[in-house]
């Protein structure tokens, strides 16, 4: 019985002592905020309605800095809450400008309006806030089909995609058009094609300064065929050779292969191709000469030749 007494007692001590510290804290923390300090702190620029002819250059400040004088309370709000700097770009812009300048002062009156009283508000990280803007141009600019193609085995690609139009119009501010040559598609990505392909694509705008992209998507075709192999062997022509130069060729004839399209195929003769060697681009030191085609179909894909070049001997 006397045990519980005395913890009882003990308890209710340390209640009372738990109790006056939580007051007693509560109230330096009331005597503390309620002076006045002095802090640095940072404002976000925010530019608003910006004219459809104009856009903000890429070089134009953020944000700035100042000194605010408040109690602790209004310092530790506005360390959470950050101001921002409501810029209202069209009351200052003119198109005859590529800019505008908001004096110190105005600076001053758009940080004061972030707060609910008048605040000592000094040292701006800038005298005044200079707004650059670009603008707006129109710049036509190539078409890049973006694609990721493979073909069913025996199927091939008969010549180069083709995107029409073959170019668009681009707009938005003049000094990041500048750079800008061409702009892709968004990717094709097909499988096992054993078809003609003929879609229509979206164009992948460039960066978030691309105002304007007209037209936003285009067409695009690939003629696809079956393609099988063909096969010659042909002899070798010797241009520019010197009238008072004989020589021998080794060997004086060449295998070509090539592919070509199944519809195709029954077309290609021998007489289609006429295989040369250039004399005056002859290798002197090794004494051999490199063939190519005079002459060949326009229908047909990755020739090869076997051997890949001629040895030849001069006679005197």
């Amino acid at each position: 019985m006397t045990k519980g007494f005395f913890k009882n007692n003990k308890n209710s001590k340390v209640k009372r002592f738990l109790f006056f510290l939580v007051l007693a804290t509560i109230f330096w923390v009331l005597t503390k905020f309620s002076r006045e300090f002095t802090s640095t702190m940072q404002a976000r620029i925010n530019y608003e309605n910006i004219p459809e002819t104009a856009a903000l250059a890429g070089n134009n400040i953020n944000d700035i800095t100042f000194d605010l004088t408040a109690n602790g309370f209004e310092i530790l709000f506005y360390k959470f809450k950050k101001p921002t700097i409501e810029v209202q770009v069209s009351k200052y812009y003119t198109n005859e400008k590529k800019g505008f300048t908001i004096s110190k002062n105005d600076l001053l009156r758009l940080v004061a309006s972030n707060f609910n009283r008048n605040l000592a508000i000094k040292n701006l990280s800038v005298e005044q806030l200079e707004v650059r803007l670009d603008p707006i141009v129109l710049k036509k600019v190539r078409v890049v089909a973006m694609t990721d193609i493979s073909f069913k085995n025996g199927f091939k690609a008969v010549d180069s995609i083709i995107v029409f139009p073959d170019s668009i119009t681009i707009s938005g501010p003049s000094g990041s058009l500048k750079n800008i040559k061409t702009i892709a598609t968004d990717l094709i990505s097909l499988k096992d094609v054993e078809k003609n392909i003929s879609e229509t694509i979206k164009i992948s705008k460039p960066s978030k300064e691309v105002v304007l992209v007209k037209p936003n998507k285009v067409g695009v075709k690939l003629e696809v065929a079956e393609f099988s192999q063909g096969k010659f062997t042909l002899p070798v022509e010797v241009i520019n050779l010197p009238p008072d130069v004989e020589i021998k060729l080794v060997p004086q004839v060449i295998t070509i292969s090539f592919d070509v399209s199944v519809n195709d195929f029954a077309k290609i003769t021998k007489e289609n191709f006429r295989v040369v060697c250039d004399y005056s681009k002859r290798n002197e030191n090794e004494n051999f000469m490199l063939p190519f085609l005079e002459k060949k179909p326009q229908n047909i894909i990755n020739v090869m030749f076997e051997p890949k070049k001629i040895d030849f001997f001069v006679f005197k």
